[in-house]
């Protein structure tokens, strides 16, 4: 995924899937719950994210720390002095959007202004500067910005308490990639007292263990593949979609891989952080496909973005302008590159033309069914599906001649060898994606059963230890940092 990466990425020191993390996080769980009050829980979260976040690259926690404490000042002032909020909230955007446009954009915007310029016949002397990529840096200038503008909208009061404030922006768990959390969710658990609970530490190593699992089962076992058939220079076109479709497996299971861990780390520590993730594949339309995939980002852009913009309050265009809008800016925040930013007007165009083409679609084809099998549902979510996959290649394929490229393959070019290399890979994903499959099929069929059943103990532990085993046969320090680091 390396070549998806818009500028040179910084990563952390440790990640989920290692040794050392399973140890700091041992230790820190066992301090954490012998600490006697709440804000002493506080102070060694604040510690050991600023360990987690700043231990390679220190000047990291200038930036987060610096976005932090912007946003913490401008809700105070828009408190005391209510009639200049604007200017107090403009102030709060322009210092967070200022440094995520230097580190994420500046590069971007210079490289295309060179070559607009040549273009033209125009030598100029700038160029590209090679400035690095913070990780994270997406994530936490967007969750500082919302409790900026909640203060601002007074659908939240200001916090005076600077170490709850800054554990709830600093959160290790989700600090890197995510979930984009609200101050009306995890800052007041942050403020709460907080009591060792042996189920949600159950449940929350639970989740934690299939997250580490799919990352390293799923996730890492197929991107080699993705990355190979990508890096061609002339690849066949059932080659082409049949990477695709790993890479749609790849990066369902990576970034739901990372919220599970969070997720489940914070649970253990008595957080409940926001689902991400609801089986996205089995989405119906483009609408329901985002409320299922990255929810807590795309929720954000919802609330903060499309309905500012105006929503579906204007109309047909309005509406157009609002979804276009938010879309091609969900795009650009995945990276800086014309490639995120066409998968997001492909998202806009798609958005709309199901809002478009689906009220003219006769009932009695949508609710069709053969006996007990919903055929209209089935066809639905196969349709998206190839319509997600298509998306996914705009998104793997960073540069636009390769894209032109893909888009020109036929069927008809490919070899038999290339058919047998295409099968061989088509077998490699049905393996990455069957622990998922089966998780699915656990989560609707047997753990409803299994939740007032004795044997629920037992099933749980024999579980950790097959997560367990599974993570350390399959677990590669060569493996990939998680692709959502790059966002």
């Amino acid at each position: 995924m390396s070549s998806a990466r818009p500028s040179v990425l910084y990563g952390v020191s440790v990640t989920f899937v290692q040794v050392e993390f399973v140890l700091l996080f041992a230790a820190v769980f066992a301090l954490y719950w012998m600490l006697p009050r709440r804000w002493m829980q506080n102070a060694l979260l604040v510690l050991v994210s600023a360990l987690f976040y700043g231990w390679v690259h220190p000047w990291f926690l200038f930036l987060l720390y610096g976005s932090a404490v912007l946003d913490y000042a401008m809700a105070l002032a828009m408190r005391k002095w209510p009639d200049r909020r604007r200017w107090f909230l403009a102030l709060s955007m322009a210092g967070n959007l200022g440094m995520l446009g230097w580190f994420k954009y500046a590069d971007f915007f210079i490289e295309n202004f060179v070559a607009a310029f040549d273009a033209m016949g125009v030598q100029t002397s700038l160029h590209t500067m090679g400035i690095f990529l913070p990780v994270g840096i997406s994530f936490y200038t967007f969750q500082t910005m919302s409790y900026s503008i909640d203060v601002y909208r007074g659908q939240l009061e200001p916090r005076r308490n600077f170490l709850d404030y800054v554990t709830f922006v600093s959160f290790f768990p989700q600090l890197v990639a995510g979930p984009v959390e609200r101050a009306q969710n995890l800052l007041v658990q942050v403020e709460t007292d907080r009591q060792l609970q042996l189920a949600l530490v159950r449940s929350g190593l639970t989740l934690a263990l299939w997250g580490g699992l799919k990352k390293v089962m799923c996730a890492d076992l197929i991107a080699p593949y993705v990355d190979q058939v990508y890096m061609m220079t002339s690849p066949s076109w059932p080659l082409v979609w049949a990477a695709t479709l790993g890479f749609a497996i790849q990066i369902l299971a990576d970034f739901s891989a990372y919220t599970d861990i969070a997720r489940g780390v914070a649970r253990m520590l008595g957080f409940e952080l926001v689902e991400n993730f609801d089986h996205p594949y089995l989405a119906r339309n483009p609408s329901d496909f985002w409320r299922r995939w990255h929810i807590s980002f795309s929720t954000w852009i919802r609330d903060y973005v499309y309905i500012p913009l105006g929503g579906s309050r204007g109309g047909r265009w309005g509406t157009l302008r609002s979804t276009f809008g938010a879309m091609v800016l969900s795009g650009l925040w995945h990276g800086a590159a014309w490639s995120f930013v066409f998968w997001g007007a492909f998202h806009a165009v798609l958005l709309t033309g199901y809002r478009l083409v689906t009220p003219r679609i006769p009932r009695s084809v949508r609710d069709r069914r053969v006996g007990p099998v919903p055929v209209g549902d089935i066809g639905a979510i196969g349709l998206m599906f190839c319509f997600t996959l298509f998306s996914w290649m705009l998104f793997r394929e960073t540069r636009f001649d390769r894209v032109l490229l893909v888009l020109s393959l036929s069927p008809l070019d490919a070899t038999a060898e290339e058919w047998a290399a295409t099968a061989v890979l088509l077998g490699i994903c049905a393996l990455a994606a069957a622990p998922m499959v089966l998780a699915l099929l656990w989560e609707r069929v047997v753990a409803p059963r299994l939740s007032t059943s004795h044997w629920r103990l037992p099933v749980h532990t024999t579980a950790w230890a097959i997560a367990t085993v599974g993570i350390l046969v399959f677990y590669r320090r060569t493996g990939g940092d998680f692709i959502y680091f790059q966002f």
